[in-house]
């Protein structure tokens, strides 16, 4: 009996371990971007985001390599080119967009020093001076992809962050 409930509990303290991923990811002063750490960018592949953050569903393929994955437990979205990393995205209010899952970004996202929230308002970019970010319409602010190594684009509805990617060019 003795035996059985170690197992018990042994498989339980398992799963509970297993089953929950810290994620962190913060975009730099100088554009750069960490996944729990490690930095990540254009040449990171996909098997690397796999190791860091375990397998995603995919969502869609298109014939020219693009493949779109959902972390739907994490409220993450990658897209990959041919294994190469393209976006990651995170979900904070989801606003119908069928390229993000419905869950809630269950981690922390800094952009410089501001952390970003599911109450994060569209005031919160008046705090991110030194990324050149600039609201081209009401609901969407983003810095200038032509001249930004990997751009970043905050999504907003009814005044409260949605989604937020980073694009890796």
């Amino acid at each position: 009996m003795k035996k059985i409930i170690t197992i018990l509990i042994l498989c339980i303290s398992t799963s509970i371990c297993f089953g929950q991923i810290e994620v962190t990811i913060e975009y730099n002063s100088d554009n750069s971007v960490l996944l729990n750490g490690i930095p990540i960018n254009n040449t990171t592949m996909y098997s690397e985001i796999v190791k860091i953050l375990g397998e995603p569903v995919i969502y869609k393929e298109y014939p020219t390599g693009k493949t779109n994955y959902h972390y739907e437990e994490l409220g993450l979205i990658l897209h990959t080119v041919n294994g190469n990393l393209l976006t990651i995205g995170v979900n904070f209010n989801w606003d119908g967009d069928k390229n993000f899952p419905e869950t809630i970004f269950k981690g922390t996202l800094k952009i410089g020093t501001t952390s970003i929230n599911q109450e994060s308002k569209s005031t919160v970019v008046d705090e991110m001076k030194g990324f050149e970010i600039k609201c081209i319409m009401p609901e969407m602010c983003m810095n200038n992809p032509k001249t930004v190594k990997n751009p970043i684009l905050l999504g907003f509805k009814n005044d409260l962050i949605s989604q937020i990617s980073i694009e890796f060019h």
